[in-house]
């Protein structure tokens, strides 16, 4: 699936000439991930009736087998012929690859907050066939503001393998997981030698606890496009130095190929997560500034601007279809007088929000970023390199510099400048750790006479596959069990709400606030929208693109919940709100007491309709309202009776008058 269009890209135009070994494969590989992204959204915007299922997807890419094996027929052995290194260098890969799937061999449903939305984007993108537009009918989040381009892989996996989303999801976001060390290993076999560009393979893939610890947080679409990062400024790199090398009409017509494919690459990590392109501008911009300084006479410094600007121009036209409207989202929200206009909006929350989003301290580095070990090494490792004059750890220290002062823009108080937190920040910095501690020790290595180069080389990558060996077993034992929400026992109790509760029932679940206005659940729960098709009272960590009025019910449904854990009267303010069950699951509520069953015992207005393996679903009773299925508890109507009044109708009318009807939406779940 990501070999084959890489290698039908790579073929055309005979570009893959310029690499050579593992790193054309690694390119194409780069170059396949990419595709979908690109795919997906162009075809959206040029040809909206285009839908890929499983027979379009399978032909599209037997066509581009074909059509590689043609162009590289008299090359074949060539493509597959390492060396010795070069097969060290994919076991460090294989050895990454399988931490990373080992660790969810017993967790079926990927983990934390984020994951439910990127399942149900995947569930829709594979059910539709095309990119979608709103997050219905599962909420009316419109997502012109949200980067698309990781479910153009899951659900192009999905419609392939036919495996549900929830698998499709977590699959591929793990293969790409375990790809992070590609572009590493890219630029150091590149620009240093093979020795650091295993040093680094290894320093990213099994020994810094990122990004294999994003599984934990189902930071999926962040890792997906920093899997391509280094090898999208690779190739961009390369083909901008291709372009200086032959000026004017020769190097247009010598390198549209590999200037296209840059753009591609430059694209598709946008499309993929828009703040990561963001990331990205730094170290374009440090490359650009290096490539002028390196350059003496005019002539040549104004061919590497103009072949920057065509590169850029291209890439640009790539993310065109999302560029327009997310910009003009943005645009609108980071004006203060509309965001402020907002009732429901209260300065404490935005300065709690501001606090709690922005604000890290130190002690959350080593959490964060690197196990104190890590970057004490990474650090002498930069000491060194500068010492040394390295030019890709002085680019690489550059390059984190600049991320850090971008994390920090918010202290300008310049809303245009509050693009991203540390937090983002930190979590990436395995990159340049990486590329560091490589490119220092391939440098070192030239310190000796060169009779010992050899042996130092050799001992160099035993040491640093012992050591991988060793820190894979951490990397396949990194997880935190209170973040995957649904088990086994939550399972059954989803086939009784499908089979026992209306359609558009309403369902209050255990609720954590991750910041004022993020709520999300806490067990399995918050999966009730793609489970069953029902709606929850924590809605889905997309909100904040919600309009102004599901946004704010949602927070008041929410909120409502959480008030639940301690106070059993609350239940009177769900059933004004429109709730008609609450749910308790196996997990519970990590963050504090949860709801409780015993609470709710006590409330004339809660009748228990479920109870299983640690699950409880209980009803709250609305007149005219039939009762669910369960065992009727004293002094309330019995399984299957109803309580006169009109009041249901009309809150049922006033619940769901904000989405336009559910009928057609249900169907539409049916279809998907």
């Amino acid at each position: 699936m990501l070999a084959i269009p890489g290698w039908a890209l790579l073929s055309l135009g005979r570009a893959w000439y310029q690499w050579r070994g593992l790193q054309r494969w690694i390119v194409a590989i780069g170059l396949g991930i990419a595709f979908y992204p690109v795919l997906y959204y162009t075809t959206r915007a040029l040809l909206p009736g285009l839908r890929f299922g499983p027979h379009q997807i399978g032909l599209l890419l037997l066509l581009m087998a074909l059509f590689a094996a043609l162009r590289l027929r008299r090359h074949v052995r060539s493509l597959f012929t390492l060396d010795g290194m070069e097969w060290i260098a994919v076991a460090v890969f294989g050895m990454t690859l399988f931490t990373r799937i080992w660790i969810i061999r017993g967790q079926p449903y990927p983990a934390w907050s984020d994951s439910l939305h990127h399942t149900l984007l995947t569930q829709l993108t594979a059910g539709l066939g095309q990119l979608p537009f709103t997050l219905e009918p599962y909420a009316p989040v419109p997502l012109a503001e949200y980067h698309l381009g990781l479910y153009a892989l899951t659900g192009a996996a999905a419609s392939l393998a036919r495996v549900p989303a929830h698998t499709a999801l977590l699959w591929t976001a793990q293969l790409l997981n375990g790809l992070c060390g590609l572009g590493v290993y890219l630029v150091l076999d590149r620009k240093c030698g093979r020795v650091g560009a295993i040093l680094g393979a290894v320093v990213v893939g099994l020994l810094s606890h990122q990004p294999a610890f994003y599984v934990n947080w189902g930071r999926f679409t962040q890792v997906a496009s920093q899997t391509i990062l280094l090898i999208a400024w690779l190739v961009t790199w390369e083909a901008l130095k291709g372009w200086r090398q032959a000026p004017g009409a020769q190097s247009l017509s010598a390198h549209w190929w590999p200037m296209s494919l840059a753009a591609m690459l430059n694209g598709a990590l946008y499309l993929l997560h828009f703040r990561v392109a963001v990331f990205y501008l730094p170290l374009l911009l440090i490359t650009l500034a290096w490539e002028l300084w390196q350059e003496r006479s005019h002539s040549a410094r104004l061919q590497l601007v103009l072949g920057s600007a065509v590169i850029g121009a291209l890439s640009v036209a790539v993310i065109l279809p999302a560029l327009s409207a997310a910009f003009a989202g943005f645009a609108t929200r980071t004006a203060g007088p509309a965001v402020g206009g907002r009732e429901w909006v209260t300065a404490e929350g935005i300065q709690q929000t501001s606090r709690q989003y922005f604000e890290y301290s130190w002690n959350t580095v080593p959490e964060l970023a690197a196990r104190t070990w890590l970057l004490v090494l990474a650090g002498l490792a930069g000491v060194a390199g500068l010492l040394r004059r390295n030019k890709l750890v002085l680019a690489s220290l550059a390059w984190t510099a600049a991320l850090v002062a971008l994390a920090n823009g918010y202290r300008l108080g310049v809303t245009w400048l509050s693009l991203t937190n540390l937090g983002a920040i930190l979590i990436m910095l395995y990159l340049p750790i990486g590329l560091v501690i490589g490119a220092t020790g391939e440098q070192l290595l030239g310190i000796g006479p060169a009779a010992s180069r050899l042996g130092w080389s050799r001992g160099l990558v035993a040491a640093a596959l012992a050591c991988g060996f060793v820190g894979s077993h951490a990397r396949a034992a990194d997880i935190e069990g209170f973040r995957y929400f649904v088990t086994r026992e939550d399972i059954g109790a989803m086939d009784w709400i499908r089979e026992n509760t209306p359609a558009d029932s309403l369902f209050a679940v255990n609720t954590f606030f991750w910041l004022p206005y993020a709520p999300h659940g806490t067990d399995a729960g918050y999966w009730i929208p793609y489970l069953t098709g029902r709606q929850t009272t924590a809605g889905v960590m997309l909100l904040t693109l919600a309009g102004d009025e599901y946004q704010p019910w949602i927070l008041a449904l929410a909120r409502a919940a959480e008030e639940l854990e301690s106070n059993h009267t609350a239940v009177k303010s769900l059933q004004s709100l429109g709730v008609d069950y609450v749910y308790l699951g196996r997990m519970g509520d990590f963050s504090g007491p949860g709801l409780s069953a015993d609470l709710l015992s006590q409330s004339s207005l809660a009748r228990l309709c479920y109870h299983e393996g640690g699950v409880s679903i209980y009803q709250i009773i609305t007149q005219g309202v039939p009762l669910c299925p369960g065992n009727a508890s004293s002094g309330r109507p019995a399984s299957g009776e109803s309580v006169s009044g009109t009041a249901a109708a009309e809150v049922k009318t006033g619940k769901w008058a904000f989405m336009g009807g559910r009928s057609d939406a249900r169907l539409l779940f049916r279809h998907l």
